[in-house]
């Protein structure tokens, strides 16, 4: 029972988020992975760091764009936030760590964690091609 909630929250966040537009890819393979039958906290686990990578890939992605087509200016008050939004996001990570393996307790959690740290950077990646593909506009 635990784990079927535990993957109900993981597939409505994921859910909640793709209603606005079309959905990524990255989400949809995340999602093959989650409904697999019988699937383990350890699997589950697995699908999302996956996914995190992935999307950790589609930030530097547009980062590195971004770098390519802003003006100096510009990109360097970028570096600037996105060396402050990876302290943000390291010092996340730890209060994560420590409230769902330590506060909460019990491996159900794990998967939550996972899921909590792959939200972070998802955000800041989806945050990053947003503004890509504003310079076109």
């Amino acid at each position: 029972m635990k784990k079927i909630l535990v993957l109900i929250f993981l597939l409505l966040s994921i859910a909640t988020f793709s209603q606005t537009k079309k959905e990524n890819p990255i989400d949809v393979l995340e999602s093959k992975c989650l409904n697999k039958d019988n699937i383990s906290n350890a699997d589950m686990c697995n699908c999302t760091i996956q996914a995190r990578e992935s999307w950790d890939k589609e930030l530097n992605k547009y980062y590195n764009l971004l770098k390519t087509k802003l003006p100096k200016e510009a990109f360097e008050t970028l570096k600037e936030s996105q060396k402050q939004w990876l302290v943000y996001r390291d010092k996340e990570y730890g209060f994560i760590s420590k409230y769902f393996y330590e506060v909460k307790q019990g491996t159900m959690w794990y998967p939550v964690a996972k899921n909590k740290k792959k939200e972070i950077v998802k955000a800041r990646a989806v945050e990053l091609e947003i503004y890509y593909k504003m310079l076109e506009y």
